[in-house]
């Protein structure tokens, strides 16, 4: 699998994972529901921003941004499996931390890769929501469950719109290079596993 077939997946899942937590939190804004789902997300995105420092490892503080970032994401996650009963203000706590700084750390990497990206503004976007939704959490955090749910479940709407814009992007910049589809060889050739 080429390099660029692996960034359009990656994207893909991340924004496909912020889409579905959006629509679930929108949907079930109950403080036990929005723990499990935001530890589900946060486990999800986690995993997607290990494997982008892993990808980017020869970047050195890009990529040890990213799995800081990643690493703060299991331990949130891990910590609502732990402890599924959370009261609405440890979640508003702990939701903001992630978001706040899980959001500096990718726009600090985003603006450090931001010539080896195509994606590198979409990303610094999407770090700017995630700042804005933890500063919005925090701003409130009395506030109670649905404007919990509000504010992450629109969070993780324009956050995943704008990763499945970026993979777009990165799969429409390398579509049109060849007569065939990048995407699967033509048939009857051969491709090396």
């Amino acid at each position: 699998m080429t390099e660029s077939r692996r960034t359009v997946l990656l994207l893909g899942a991340r924004g496909a994972a912020a889409v579905t937590f959006g629509v679930v939190t929108l949907v079930w804004p109950q403080v036990t529901v929005l723990a499990l789902v935001f530890g589900a997300y946060a486990l999800a995105d986690g995993a997607m921003l290990l494997t982008t420092a892993w990808r980017n490892r020869r970047e050195r503080w890009p990529a040890a941004a990213c799995a800081g970032a990643g690493v703060l994401s299991v331990a949130a996650a891990a910590v609502t499996a732990l402890w599924p009963g959370l009261t609405a203000l440890a979640l508003v706590v702990m939701a903001g931390a992630w978001a706040i700084i899980t959001g500096c750390l990718e726009l600090w990497a985003a603006t450090r890769m931001r010539h080896e990206l195509r994606h590198a503004w979409l990303w610094r976007i999407s770090a700017a929501v995630s700042v804005v939704a933890g500063v919005l959490l925090w701003l409130r955090p009395d506030a109670g469950a649905v404007a919990i749910a509000v504010v992450l479940g629109l969070y993780a709407l324009v956050a995943g719109g704008i990763w499945l814009a970026a993979a777009w992007r990165e799969y429409r910049s390398h579509a049109g290079h060849d007569s065939r589809s990048w995407w699967r060889p033509a048939s009857g050739t051969r491709t090396a596993h």
